[in-house]
């Protein structure tokens, strides 16, 4: 979605004559020749390029333990157990101990908040209801068992970085694992810091707080770059360490517990190549027209929403636009050590199609006295008024389904469900 949608703005960066030089960086790829090519019609130039001496890259400088101690590595391999439990065992015990560790409150801090990483959002909600219940109760016997009765470490709600919660709760979460550290003061005032912060691969860009420094990941990530990724949010400043906490009853996880050593001195060199197919059908399916209508809007004129009502598929920009789309997926495929099959005469036959289906929209609308745009704000439209597209899932008029996001391209399931049986009225 993101390499079809970039097409429109490459082109309209591009509207001087001159095109952007695109400058990127990355700490997993593989196969960058073919994904700049998929994403940016773009030859790639790696900067700088690989040395003689693998420890100073110009960038970066490989340090010594003493000068920066960096990241360690824990497997843990249950038998015997369950995922809950040791969940539960390993979170109240890392908890209570950075709690009981007699070292200030400036080092606490470092350790204070416990960044919780999951693989899907069903065990991240399982282990949500298990921070409010079971972990407070286990944190209690821990102090108890050393003779602290009074020493457990107050835990509140845990905090998520997902999508199940709102932006505004996102942005309030990141501010909290910014500024509001662990002190006595901030203890006795009531501004409590993070103590367990559950996440999902969002953490995984873009999170750079010095405060996390522990990590305990729940299952071995699918992509060696997530694991990279989603890894190396600890340890950016202080020493870090990251648990994984590996599912006995998966063969996978099992193979990387048993390959732990070798797997971690190398797992630069296991990163997975990822898939980037801007032309596909699916992507075409749910945003071609989306880019077509970008183009026209806001290249050839067309911006106003009134003046989707000024198509006429004859007009020169339609075969302009037309000519920049299958032009860059043909270059796109020239570009690429593995060319895909040529996809151009789909694109062309439903770029057509899309042409003919705005103008017979227009000429609807026309023939019936209504207004016609690109997509009018009431939704459903008001009687005397259609639009060319609409949000995805929205609405039951005949406009084209447009996603808003580039995350969430499928439509959800209904809620509204109706059971059909003898015992039902």
């Amino acid at each position: 979605m993101v390499g079809l949608y970039e097409a429109a703005v490459d082109k309209l960066c591009s509207k001087k004559g001159v095109r952007p030089k695109i400058v990127a960086s990355t700490a997993t790829i593989r196969r960058a020749k073919d994904q700049c090519a998929s994403l940016y019609n773009r030859e790639v130039r790696q900067f700088p390029p690989p040395g003689l001496d693998a420890e100073d890259s110009y960038f970066s400088r490989e340090a010594s333990s003493d000068e920066k101690p960096g990241r360690i590595y824990v497997g843990i391999m249950p038998a015997g157990k369950t995922k809950a439990m040791m969940e539960v065992r390993l979170i109240s015990t890392i908890l209570q101990r950075v709690h009981m560790m007699p070292f200030s409150d400036e080092v606490k801090d470092k350790f204070w908040t416990l960044a919780t990483y999951f693989n899907s959002l069903r065990d991240l909600g399982k282990c949500s209801t298990l921070v409010d219940d079971d972990v407070k109760d286990n944190i209690r016997r821990i102090a108890y068992r050393f003779g602290r009765r009074n020493g457990a470490r107050p835990t509140g709600a845990a905090s998520e970085l997902t999508s199940r919660v709102s932006t505004t709760q996102l942005n309030d979460t990141l501010d909290r694992l910014e500024h509001l550290t662990y002190c006595k003061e901030n203890q006795k005032n009531r501004k409590y810091a993070i103590g367990v912060l559950l996440a999902t691969n969002m953490i995984s860009v873009g999170v750079d707080v010095d405060r996390l420094n522990i990590m305990l990941l729940v299952g071995q990530p699918k992509l060696t770059s997530e694991y990279i990724q989603a890894s190396s949010r600890v340890g950016r400043t202080y020493p870090g360490m990251a648990i994984v906490l590996y599912d006995g009853s998966k063969s996978r996880d099992r193979s990387h517990y048993e390959q732990f050593h070798a797997y971690h001195d190398s797992f630069y060199k296991y990163v997975e190549p990822t898939g980037l197919t801007p032309f596909s059908k699916p992507a075409r399916d749910r945003a071609m027209h989306a880019v077509a209508i970008s183009l026209m809007r806001l290249a050839h004129n067309f911006a106003e929403d009134e003046s989707a009502a000024m198509f006429d598929k004859d007009i020169s920009a339609v075969k302009e636009v037309q000519n920049y789309i299958l032009q860059r997926a043909r270059e796109i495929n020239e570009r690429m050590d593995f060319p895909l099959s040529d996809e151009t005469p789909a694109i062309e036959r439903e770029l057509i199609d899309f042409w003919e289906k705005w103008a017979e929209d227009l000429a609807a609308a026309d023939k019936e006295n209504f207004r016609f745009g690109y997509r009018y704000i009431m939704s459903p439209p008001s009687g005397d008024a259609r639009r060319l597209i609409k949000s995805f899932g929205s609405g039951h008029d005949q406009a084209i389904d447009t996603p808003t996001s580039m995350r969430n391209v499928d439509q959800s399931i209904a809620s509204n469900i109706i059971v059909w049986g003898d015992d039902v009225e």
